[in-house]
Formats: C-alpha cells, sequence, structure tokens
C-alpha cells in the first residue's frame, strides 16, 4: 500500500492557495481602474464620473472613465468582454447591453456569458409622445386611430435595432396596429421631425421631450414606466392604460468581465450602492433626471436575463430582420 505522505502537503497547499486568494482580493485595487462607457456624453458617461469619484475616494487608487463610443455601443461592449477578469476594467452599460447582442448576432456577444453584472444604478423613463396634430390623448385613442387607417402614422427612432425602435415595434406587437418606421441617425433628431410634424409619435427618454411638453408643441399619452413619474404626475402609465407588458425604461447599471471574482464582484457592488447612496450622487443624478434603482449582482442578472428574453420575443413576434 502506497504511503498518505502526500495528504498533509495536499492540505498545506490548499491552505496556501486559500490565504493567497484572500491577500489578493484584500489587496485590491492595486491600480486604476477603467470604466468604460459607450457613449461620450449623457447619462451613462455621467454615471461613470461619479463612480470613478467615489471609488477613487475609497480605494485611493485611479478610477478613470473612458468613452468608447462606436457601433451603437457595441466597441464598449466588446472592450469590456475581452479585457482581464481582474477587477480593473468595468462597463456603464446602457439598454443597449441586451440589445447588441440580438440585434447583431455577427459579434458572437452575449449579456449574461461575457459580462459579469454588479449592479443596476438607474433609469430614466421612456415616454409615449404624438404630434398635437394627431387627435389623440391614451394609447386607447391611439390604437384606434392607427387601426383606422394602417401604416398611415408614423413614428420616429434614433435607428433600425435601438432601444427606441424596438420599444415601438412592443407596442405595435401588444397593440396589434401597423405604423411606418423612419430611422434617424439619433433621438434628437426624430424629435425635432416630430415637433415639426412630419412623424406622427415617438417613444424616447423624458429627458430629450420635456420641454417640448410643457409649451404645447408636443403631447404625451403615456409613461412607460412602472409608475407614474413625478415630473408628469397627471399623465397615466401605460400599464394603466391596460398595457401591463408596455414598461420600457432607459436603464444603467455596472458591469465586469465574466469571470471577475466573486469577492471583487461584491465588493464593487457594495461601494458603488454606497456612492450612489450619497446625497452628492443623488443630487448629480436627479439633475440628469436619472432615478436610483440599486441592485444585488443576482438580481441584476436576473434582470439582463429578462430583458434580453423580452426583445427577443419582440423581434420573433414582429418578424424584424438585421442586416
Amino acid at each position: 500500500m502506497k504511503p498518505f505522505f502526500n495528504k498533509p502537503l495536499t492540505l498545506t497547499a490548499a491552505i496556501l492557495f486559500a490565504v493567497a486568494i484572500n491577500v489578493h482580493a484584500q489587496q485590491y485595487p492595486a491600480k486604476t481602474i477603467r470604466l468604460i462607457t459607450p457613449f461620450a456624453t449623457g447619462a451613462s458617461f455621467l454615471i461613470g464620473q461619479v463612480v470613478s469619484e467615489g471609488l477613487r475616494e475609497t480605494f485611493r487608487q485611479g478610477a478613470v472613465v473612458e468613452s468608447r463610443p462606436g457601433g451603437g455601443g457595441s466597441i464598449a461592449l466588446e472592450t469590456v468582454a475581452k479585457s482581464t477578469p481582474d477587477g480593473y476594467t468595468l462597463l456603464v452599460a446602457t439598454s443597449t447591453l441586451t440589445i447588441v447582442p440580438i440585434v447583431r448576432p455577427g459579434l458572437k456577444l452575449d449579456a449574461l456569458r461575457d459580462f459579469a453584472p454588479i449592479s443596476l444604478v438607474g433609469a430614466i423613463p421612456n415616454l409615449m409622445i404624438v404630434h398635437p396634430s394627431v387627435p389623440v390623448k391614451s394609447i386607447k385613442e391611439f390604437i384606434k386611430e392607427a387601426h383606422a387607417q394602417p401604416g398611415r402614422l408614423a413614428y420616429g427612432s434614433s435607428g433600425v435595432g435601438t432601444s427606441n425602435h424596438l420599444a415601438t415595434e412592443l407596442f405595435s406587437v401588444l397593440a396589434r396596429v401597423k405604423m411606418t418606421h423612419v430611422s434617424y441617425k439619433s433621438a434628437t433628431l426624430a424629435v425635432v421631425d416630430l415637433v415639426r410634424g412630419d412623424i406622427d409619435m415617438v417613444i424616447g427618454q423624458k429627458t430629450a421631450v420635456v420641454p417640448f411638453i410643457s409649451s404645447g408643441k408636443l403631447r404625451v399619452i403615456a409613461v412607460l414606466s412602472p409608475q407614474r413619474i413625478a415630473a408628469l404626475p397627471k399623465v397615466p402609465t401605460a400599464v394603466e392604460q391596460g398595457m401591463p407588458d408596455l414598461v420600457v425604461d432607459t436603464w444603467y447599471g455596472v458591469l465586469a468581465p465574466s469571470g471577475t471574482r466573486t469577492e471583487i464582484i461584491d465588493r464593487l457592488g457594495q461601494e458603488i450602492t454606497r456612492i450612489m447612496k450619497s446625497p452628492e450622487a443623488q443630487q448629480v443624478m436627479a439633475t440628469a433626471d436619472v432615478e436610483l434603482i440599486m441592485s444585488t449582482p443576482s438580481k441584476f442578472t436576473e434582470f439582463i436575463r429578462n430583458d434580453s428574453a423580452k426583445w427577443i420575443k419582440v423581434i420573433r413576434d414582429a418578424k424584424l430582420k438585421f442586416e
């Protein structure tokens, strides 16, 4: 029978390995943390700035925001997905995280396989808005108008396969209406043409349209958040108007590359929650109209899974094709 002299050695090695991992985790971070954003402006970049500043104060290490615009957010996604999973490269994601891998399958990205969710951070409500010449004041009236003239009503989006394009297609599927899609290079251009009356409807962020609503140049007929919003307390949600599945916020969150150690994910999650709940961060977010929505890594993972499934179903039901 072989002697078991190797057993104590194996046990010792395991203990030393565990100690080494613990020490390494306690030393994190030992260098600059990069927060990659898909846009050079807007809420995602602002969130990156707030988080990086908070991490610098806590960790006494560098933390910087780097914008990687292009490809509808795909460049930022690929940058982080292909980074070393050591906690030093993070993604400040938007709703594009769950959309881009679906509408651009050639990228071979997967929102859950390639990323480790850390925390949701917040959301900006989307609104369904129409030009005043459209004789409707509710979703029910809009559906009736669309049914009466199939394909005549035109809606604008910031491009094929973008979040507001798919949000409007979700509405079309749920309401069983046919509209004409007009694609723009940005949501801003779509809103400009809506104000002019060149198109009839847009689903867009509150921040982009509230000034036109208050001046009477546009009319909001529904809030697409789960609850009404303080800025428009008299406007009912789509849920209240009989469409419980028409909930589409523009959300933001922070993720790491897949394979990042759990202790690093948990520590970053705790720090990001602390940072975003600070009075200073809340004031900045309120200015940008971002409503705080914090979560644990597991809840954020489930959120991403559900969001991806929703858009896969919309694309299938609407029979959308992407190049």
